[in-house]
C-alpha cells in the first residue's frame, strides 16, 4: 500500500468538510470517491473498510470542534484574571494579545491602549508568556466582514474558539506575576526574549529579517517591505518554510558531523530538536508540515520503514488535521501541503532537468501554478514576474542571506564584541536586497488583478492544473497549457460579456464610498473613497502598520471584483472622509481621470493627492453643474455646484444619473443650502434612490428637499457607533413619516443594488 496514504489524507478532508457544513452532501462525495477507487484503482472492500473508519473519526473531530465553539461569557463581565501563554505583541501604543481566562480557560483577544513611554518598556521587559494578571475592561464582539469578500476577523476568531475582545481599561502591571512553567512555556519565553533583544541591536529592516527568518515573527517587518516581496510573489521567503527548515537541519547536521558526532547520534539529535524548533518559530502550519515531515523521514531512515514522500506528507496531513480540523481553512497551510504535493508529484519532471537553474526554474513554476487557488481566493491577484523573481531571491536568501543571519546572531549572542563588523554587512546585504526587491515590483503590471473566483470555477481552475501536470508527467504538456489558461482568461474577460451591473454602497466606516459598474464593463465609477482622520502622536504611539480605508478596505474589495481600472474617480470634496483613501488607489490601479468640485483653495488632503495623479500622469478636473457623460444605456450629469462655495460640504459635486431601470442622486456632504439652491435651479429634480447628505446628519435632507426629490429609496452611509450619532434621530423621522424604506451601512453592511437592463434589486451584506 505504498503511496496509498494519499487516499486516507483526501478521505479525512471530506470528513472535516462533513463535520463542518453540509454532512449528507459530503457523505456523498466520498461514496463517488470509494466509487472511483473501486473503478480506478481497483480498491476491495477490505481496503474501503479503513476509509470508512477514517471518514467517521475526522467527521467527527470536526463535528466535536464546531460543538465546542460556544462561549460561557455573557459580555456583562468586567474583572478577569488573565494567562498570557504567548506573551503580548506591542506596536506603537496598542498592546494586543490572545489570552485565557483563569480559572474558566475561555480564550479571550486582549486589546490595551498603553498609556505611556514607561509603560510601554515595563509591558516588554514583564509580561512574557506565562505570565498572569489582573485586567479590567469591556467585552465586545469580534467584527463580522461588512463588505463582501472582506476578512472575516470574527470567523477568524472562532476558528480559534476566540469569541470575545477585551477592551481593557486596567492592567496592573503590579498585579502580573509568572505562574506557569514547562519547557513548552520556557521556549516560547526564549523566543519573545529573543525578538525584543533582536528589535534593540538591529536596524528595523535587520532586525525584522532575523526576527521573521530565525523566529518566524514578521511583526517588526515595515508593511511596505511586505508588499514589495508580495508583488514579486517571493512573500514566503520571510517566513518559515519547510525550505528554511530542511537548510537548517541541514547545516546543523553538516556541524554535528564536522564536530566528531556519529550520524546515528546526530539524526536523534535532530529528532530530539525539530519539535523545539517549531515552537521557537511560533509552531505555524508550514512549519509545523515542514518538522513532522522531517522526523518520519529521519525515523523512516532509523527503522527501514519504506514510506514514500507521499506517505509522508499525508501523514503530516492526517497528524494535524485530526487534532485542529479547523486548520484546513487557514492559508498558510493550503498553501504548504498544495505546493508540498505537486513538487512530490513533479518530482520526476524536476530530476529530469539536468542544469540548477532550469530545475530551480521549473519548481518556481510548478509552485506558482499549484498555489495559484489559494493565491487567487484569498488576495485576488498574481504575481506575474514571480517565476524569474523567485530565480533570483530564493538563492540569495537560501544560500546567502539565511546562513549570515544565523552566523551573525550566534556570533552577536556568545561574543557580542566581534559581532559589529558582522553587523553592519548584514545590515548593507538586506538593505540591497530589500532595495532589489523594491525595484522588481516597480516593474510594469507586476501583479495582475483577477478578482476572486466563483466556487465553479475554482473548481475549473484545480481541475485543469491537475490535468496539466498529469500530461506534463507524460511529457505531453504543450498542448495542455491552454487548458490552464481557459479559466485565467475566462475570469479576465468574464466582466466585458457579464449582462448584470452593480451598484454598491461600500461600507467604509464614517465615510463615503459608492462603486457603480455598469454591465459589459461600459463603466465603472467610484464616487468618494472613505478615509480616516489622523491624530498627531508622539513617536512612541506611532504603529508600523496603520488602519488606511484606501488599503484596507476599498483596495481588497475592488481586487476581489477583478477591478483594474476606475474610468472615474468622483472625489465629491476635500474631507478626509471622502479622499482620504485615494492615494492608495491611485498607486496600485488605473485610474482613468480624477473629478473634484471647483474650490477657490484645496485642502492638504487634495494638493498630495494632485502631485500623485501629476506623476502618475492622471487627467486631474475641477468640475462643476453641468458636467455630463453617457456609457451604454446610463446618464450621469453633475447638478451642483454651480460656482465656487466657501462652504466644502455645500460645494460638494452632487451626481444625477439614471441606469438600471431608476435614477439616482448622489449628494456628498451637501447641506440644507446646497438643497435649496438645487431645487431652484433644477425645480422639477426627482430621483427614485437618494444617498442623503453628510451621512445623515440633520444639517441636510430637509423636508422640503424629501418632498421634491421624492425618492423611493434612501441610502446613508455612516460607520458603525460612529462619534457623530449619524445618522440624526430628526431626520430618521422624516424619513419614516414618507414611508420611504431605508439602508444603512452601519446597520447592515454594504448596500448592494444588482440590476440587468431595465430592473434590479437591493440587498445587504448583512442580514
Amino acid at each position: 500500500m505504498k503511496g496509498k496514504l494519499i487516499y486516507a489524507a483526501a478521505v479525512a478532508l471530506i470528513g472535516i468538510f462533513a463535520g463542518f457544513q453540509e454532512f449528507y452532501l459530503h457523505a456523498l462525495v466520498f461514496i463517488f470517491f470509494c466509487s472511483y477507487l473501486c473503478y480506478s484503482e481497483k480498491f476491495f472492500i477490505k481496503q474501503l473498510v479503513p476509509l470508512l473508519v477514517v471518514f467517521i473519526i475526522f467527521s467527527g473531530a470536526a463535528f466535536l470542534e464546531n460543538s465546542t465553539r460556544k462561549t460561557a461569557l455573557t459580555g456583562e463581565e468586567k474583572d478577569f484574571l488573565l494567562s498570557l501563554p504567548d506573551g503580548v505583541q506591542v506596536d506603537g501604543d496598542k498592546l494586543t494579545a490572545g489570552a485565557v481566562i483563569k480559572p474558566d480557560g475561555e480564550r479571550i483577544m486582549l486589546n490595551y491602549k498603553l498609556r505611556s513611554p514607561q509603560e510601554k518598556q515595563q509591558v516588554k521587559e514583564s509580561l512574557y508568556p506565562g505570565t498572569w494578571c489582573r485586567v479590567s475592561g469591556t467585552l465586545r464582539k469580534p467584527n463580522q466582514a461588512r463588505n463582501p469578500n472582506a476578512f472575516d476577523y470574527q470567523q477568524y476568531l472562532q476558528n480559534q474558539h476566540i469569541f470575545w475582545i477585551l477592551n481593557g481599561d486596567v492592567l496592573d502591571l503590579q498585579t502580573c506575576a509568572e505562574k506557569e512553567d514547562g519547557l513548552l512555556t520556557a521556549l516560547k519565553k526564549v523566543r519573545h526574549k529573543q525578538v525584543n533583544r533582536l528589535e534593540g541591536i538591529l536596524t528595523k529592516e535587520s532586525g525584522a529579517i532575523t526576527a521573521a527568518l530565525l523566529f518566524g515573527d514578521r511583526r517588526l517587518m515595515n508593511p511596505e517591505t511586505i508588499e514589495n516581496y508580495e508583488a514579486t510573489g517571493t512573500v514566503h521567503l520571510l517566513a518559515i518554510s519547510g525550505l528554511h527548515v530542511a537548510l537548517l537541519s541541514g547545516m546543523c547536521f553538516y556541524l554535528l558531523i564536522k564536530v566528531g558526532v556519529t550520524r546515528q547520534k546526530a539524526e536523534y539529535i535532530l529528532m530530539a530538536a525539530l519539535p523545539l524548533y517549531a515552537v521557537l518559530t511560533g509552531l505555524a502550519p508550514p512549519v509545523n508540515r515542514s518538522v513532522i515531515m522531517l522526523l518520519l523521514f529521519l525515523l523512516a531512515r532509523r527503522y527501514r520503514l519504506h514510506l514514500s514522500s507521499i506517505d509522508v506528507l499525508s501523514s503530516a496531513f492526517l497528524l494535524l488535521t485530526f487534532f485542529s480540523p479547523s486548520i484546513i481553512y487557514d492559508p498558510g497551510f493550503q498553501l504548504s501541503f498544495l505546493v508540498s504535493l505537486s513538487l512530490i508529484l513533479s518530482s520526476g519532471m524536476i530530476a529530469r532537468c539536468s542544469l540548477a537553474l532550469s530545475k530551480l526554474t521549473v519548481i518556481s513554476f510548478i509552485s506558482q501554478l499549484s498555489s495559484m487557488p489559494v493565491i487567487l481566493t484569498n488576495f485576488y491577484e498574481i504575481s506575474v514576474i514571480s517565476i524569474l523573481a523567485n530565480l533570483v531571491f530564493v538563492p540569495l536568501f537560501s544560500f546567502v542571506i539565511l546562513p549570515f543571519v544565523l552566523i551573525v546572531y550566534l556570533v552577536q549572542l556568545t561574543i557580542p564584541l566581534a559581532a559589529r563588523p558582522f553587523l553592519m554587512l548584514l545590515e548593507a546585504i538586506i538593505d540591497l536586497t530589500n532595495q532589489l526587491s523594491s525595484r522588481f515590483s516597480d516593474f510594469p503590471a507586476a501583479t495582475i488583478i483577477t478578482g476572486k473566483p466563483a466556487l465553479w470555477l475554482l473548481l475549473f481552475y484545480m481541475a485543469s492544473i491537475l490535468v496539466f501536470f498529469l500530461k506534463w508527467e507524460k511529457g505531453k504538456s504543450k498542448a495542455h497549457i491552454l487548458l490552464v489558461l481557459a479559466p485565467f482568461i475566462f475570469q479576465i474577460a468574464f466582466p466585458y460579456v457579464s449582462p448584470y451591473g452593480k451598484v454598491v454602497f461600500i461600507d467604509v466606516g464614517q465615510g463615503d464610498s459608492i462603486l457603480i459598474q455598469l454591465p459589459n464593463n461600459q463603466g465603472t465609477y467610484l464616487i468618494d473613497t472613505g478615509g480616516t482622520i489622523g491624530f498627531s502622536k508622539e513617536k512612541w504611539q506611532v504603529k508600523r502598520r496603520t488602519f488606511e480605508t484606501g488599503k484596507d478596505i476599498l483596495l481588497p474589495y475592488l481586487k476581489s471584483e477583478g477591478i483594474r481600472k476606475i474610468d472615474k474617480l468622483v472625489l465629491t470634496h476635500g474631507d478626509a472622509d471622502h479622499i482620504g483613501g485615494a492615494a492608495s488607489l491611485l498607486k496600485e490601479l488605473e485610474i482613468g481621470e480624477i473629478l473634484l468640485p471647483v474650490s477657490a483653495e484645496r485642502s492638504s488632503l487634495e494638493k498630495e493627492l494632485y502631485t500623485l495623479a501629476k506623476r502618475k500622469k492622471i487627467e486631474f478636473k475641477s468640475i462643476k453643474a453641468g458636467k455630463s457623460w453617457a456609457a451604454g444605456n446610463a446618464d450621469f450629469i453633475v447638478v451642483s455646484p454651480a460656482s465656487t462655495q466657501e462652504d466644502k460640504n455645500e460645494g460638494s459635486i452632487v451626481l444625477w444619473a439614471a441606469f438600471g431601470g431608476k435614477t439616482w442622486l448622489f449628494t456628498g456632504d451637501m447641506g440644507e443650502n446646497g438643497e435649496k439652491q438645487l431645487l431652484e435651479r433644477i425645480p422639477g429634480i426627482k430621483a427614485d434612490v437618494l444617498k442623503l447628505g453628510h451621512h445623515g446628519s440633520k444639517t441636510s435632507s430637509s423636508e422640503l428637499f424629501l418632498d421634491r426629490i421624492a425618492p423611493k429609496t434612501a441610502i446613508i452611509s455612516a460607520g458603525l457607533e460612529n462619534r457623530y450619532n449619524h445618522p440624526h434621530a430628526e431626520v430618521l423621522s422624516r424619513l419614516e413619516n414618507r414611508k420611504i424604506p431605508v439602508y444603512r451601512t452601519d446597520q447592515h453592511g454594504a448596500v448592494i443594488f444588482t440590476f440587468k437592463d431595465k430592473s434590479g434589486t437591493f440587498h445587504t451584506w448583512l442580514p
